[in-house]
């Protein structure tokens, strides 16, 4: 039986503390990361994942969600770490993964600083220096929706558009749990989809949640607002 381990890492915003939560899953032979915080916090990573009795020198794989900067900004530090390890995405995402083009939010960022006022490019300006901070890596394997990977009990690819082109939940069958990236987030103690602001496209994104609850689930990992074993069908149904 593998074992599903939660991350609490705290990230330091000019005072405020924002917390995410990457999630490990292993057994005798694999581990696997699925998103893995924002850059330069690979020395958190390494020491919550010791407090947890979990070696990262036998990581054998990291599963990104998305690109966006909280989720995949340390995985360069990763890779050069643990040069072995196979860093797996949706077909959609490995391009923005890999540098291949110009990620959506950095996109964003940029045209917004065209048309902003002088008084908002400084702040913009900050905002695409923090973007283009995230380092490229390529991506080993693509996987596509409903894809199986025999891993740690097996490990399917659920594709969840809408907070971004290409986003993935995972749903690791043998302990009926579902990693939603920011597919879902648990606030308050209930399931919503992330905030529509950070969503490219808020109606795509709660029709991916919904989708979900055709999965036999008994347990949410959520990468905002962490571990979530609720009423999850009605919750999920009620989006």
């Amino acid at each position: 039986m593998a074992d599903l381990t939660t991350l609490n890492l705290d990230y330091d915003n000019n005072g405020r503390i924002f917390t995410v939560h990457p999630v490990l899953i292993s057994d005798d032979r694999d581990i696997v990361m699925i998103d893995c915080g924002y850059p330069g916090q690979l020395s958190k990573i390494r020491q919550l994942a010791k407090e947890q009795g979990i070696d990262l020198e036998r990581l054998t794989k990291v599963i990104i969600t998305h690109n966006d900067i909280d989720h995949m900004g340390s995985l360069a530090e990763l890779k050069r770490a643990y040069p072995k390890i196979e860093i797996i995405a949706s077909h959609l995402q490995a391009q923005y993964i890999s540098g291949q083009q110009t990620a959506i939010r950095l996109q964003l960022a940029q045209h917004a600083y065209a048309g902003a006022t002088e008084h908002r490019k400084g702040e913009i300006a900050k905002l695409i220096n923090i973007l283009n901070s995230v380092e490229s890596v390529d991506v080993d394997r693509q996987v596509s929706d409903r894809e199986i990977m025999d891993v740690c009990g097996g490990l399917q690819i659920i594709y969840t558009p809408g907070h971004l082109p290409g986003h993935i939940s995972v749903y690791h069958i043998e302990s009926r749990s579902l990693i939603t990236g920011d597919a879902l987030v648990s606030s308050f103690g209930r399931l919503e989809i992330a905030h529509p602001k950070s969503n490219l496209d808020s109606q795509q994104a709660r029709i991916s949640a919904k989708s979900l609850s055709m999965l036999d689930i008994d347990a949410v990992y959520c990468y905002h607002g962490g571990l979530y074993t609720g009423n999850i069908r009605e919750e999920l149904n009620s989006l």
